[in-house]
């Protein structure tokens, strides 16, 4: 048994020591050797290195254009959007500026009909009653011009007019937005007034009876003559109503005449941009 393991140990040292003769160079001659490589250049001539120079320049030249007119094509796509964003919203301001208009028409038309209502006499219940329903019909809410001014506002928040190349176009719409303003400052006047008439109106007018006063004047399309709907028979707060009226009138007309200058303008703004979007 001995014998046979020391057998078995000899033949795998032989098979051993035959890899390593052949996985192992016998000769140092054998066995790669790496130079480093010649460093030493010839000197380049001055006409080499002005080609690079020039090749460098013009490298990056052409990539500065390049660049510049990148940014001027996407600030022109940016231009276009907002003009056509701005197109957009004077679009829908001129639908609602039509229906106001004719609104605040009908209710210049129902104060002046109130204004015919002889105020000496108002103690009579078909006078009052009169009264009441023009003004309740006519002036129960106010009506004002909410323009869309949300491509402006991403203009002023983008950096202002500057995105807008075109010197006319920045100045028309600059002249858009002023002439907003200006409708804004008008408001305050026809607020104020109005203020002022339906305090007077809940002064010497009970409102509790509108409901049961329009269910009977839909009920018989007449102005009803026999609901009592004085609270006070003060003769000076039913001059002081008369005379809040009128002055609500006068503000309410200059406004509605105001924004009719304002929608021919817009029409002809709208046209404008249009050619130059």
């Amino acid at each position: 048994m001995k014998q046979v393991i020391d057998t078995g140990m000899a033949k795998r040292s032989y098979l051993n020591i035959k890899i390593l003769k052949i996985l192992l160079p016998t000769n140092t001659q054998d066995m790669e050797v790496h130079h480093h490589p010649d460093l030493h250049h010839n000197k380049k001539k001055w006409k080499e290195y002005l080609l690079e120079f020039l090749m460098i320049f013009l490298a990056v030249t052409l990539g500065f254009f390049a660049e510049t007119i990148r940014e001027n094509i996407s600030e022109r796509h940016r231009e276009t959007d907002y003009i056509i964003g701005l197109i957009n919203n004077i679009q829908n301001d001129t639908a609602d500026l039509k229906g106001l208009i004719n609104r605040n028409d009908m209710e210049l038309k129902g104060i002046d009909s109130l204004m015919k209502v002889s105020k000496n006499n108002f103690t009579n219940v078909a006078v009052q009653d009169s009264i009441f329903y023009y003004a309740a019909e006519y002036t129960i809410s106010l009506h004002l011009f909410q323009f869309h001014d949300l491509t402006l506002v991403q203009l002023r928040n983008a950096g202002g007019y500057s995105l807008i190349k075109t010197s006319k176009v920045a100045d028309s719409i600059a002249l858009y937005e002023s002439k907003n303003n200006d409708i804004k400052m008008q408001e305050r006047f026809v607020t104020d007034y109005y203020a002022q008439t339906w305090t007077s109106f809940k002064q010497i007018l009970d409102g509790t009876t509108t409901n049961r006063f329009f269910h009977l004047y839909n009920a018989t399309n007449r102005i009803p003559s026999d609901i009592h709907v004085l609270i006070s028979k003060d003769q000076e707060k039913m001059d002081l109503l008369y005379n809040n009226y009128w002055t609500f009138t006068i503000a309410l007309r200059g406004y509605n005449n105001m924004l009719k200058e304002h929608l021919e303008y817009l029409n002809g703004f709208l046209n404008y941009l249009k050619r130059n979007s």
